[in-house]
């Protein structure tokens, strides 16, 4: 696919709540659903095509018996690492980092759904359509490039999204290095500067061991457009509108 583009956007916070981390979960309240499916561009109907890639890149249904904080809590308590954010009035230090990975809306329909004609409109029912191996396997192959670069063990969740308008990953990660949060280390770096850089190479690795397999071209990162980061909603109508 010739005009193919490869999609990653880089968040980060000084933590998730039980609330953003069950809209990854899709494991909202009735209030949430209700608000999430007048604003988003949800389909129940292909809920049950998501998935989550669990340590040693298994395969399998999201896992809603832990919230997202909670996960993020016992990787710490395993360790033995504090969150230096506990007991704060007013959290300071950068411990989460969300990474959005996906792709042009083409694209990415053809890995998830193949030939199968899905139906886009709000309110269709697509109980029917399947979910197709190729989204499996390039998943995976995500999940392979953030575990190599920055360790399996700090991966609080992978999960993908099959019920939107466009396939995409939510990747939770805890910028740990040494048993320490270290988020300037690994992705900042000491100045605006040297975090453009860094984000220009993550697009280019991304490319050269993973899209490159998948017929997708690099595209350009934010800090080449010059874009500030997207919130959630943003990078959905970005998603929705640009990725074509």
């Amino acid at each position: 696919m010739a005009n193919a583009k490869q999609v990653l956007d880089v968040q980060v916070s000084k933590g998730i709540t039980a609330a953003q981390g069950n809209e990854h979960l899709r494991n909202r309240s009735k209030e949430a659903e209700k608000y999430a499916m007048s604003k988003g561009n949800y389909d129940p109907t292909r809920k049950h095509l998501n998935f989550e890639i669990a340590s040693g890149g298994k395969i399998r249904p999201i896992d809603t018996s832990r919230n997202i904080p909670e996960r993020m809590a016992d990787i710490l308590g395993r360790r033995g690492i504090k969150d230096p954010n506990e007991g704060l009035i007013e959290p300071k230090y950068r411990t989460v980092v969300n990474i959005i990975f996906g792709g042009s809306r083409e694209r990415m329909h053809e890995l998830a759904f193949g030939t199968q004609k899905v139906d886009f409109e709000k309110g269709a029912d697509n109980t029917s359509i399947k979910r197709k191996s190729d989204i499996e396997r390039w998943a995976k192959d995500v999940y392979s490039f953030v575990c190599g670069r920055y360790g399996e063990q700090n991966v609080a969740a992978f999960i993908v999204h099959l019920d939107e308008l466009n396939p995409h990953v939510h990747c939770t990660l805890l910028p740990i290095k040494d048993g320490k949060f270290a988020y300037k280390e690994i992705f900042a770096g000491k100045d605006k500067f040297e975090y453009s850089a860094r984000m220009k190479q993550l697009h280019t690795d991304f490319f050269a061991e993973v899209n490159t397999k998948w017929g997708m071209a690099r595209g350009r990162s934010v800090a080449e457009t010059g874009a500030r980061h997207r919130t959630t909603e943003e990078y959905r109508r970005m998603l929705s509108e640009e990725c074509t």
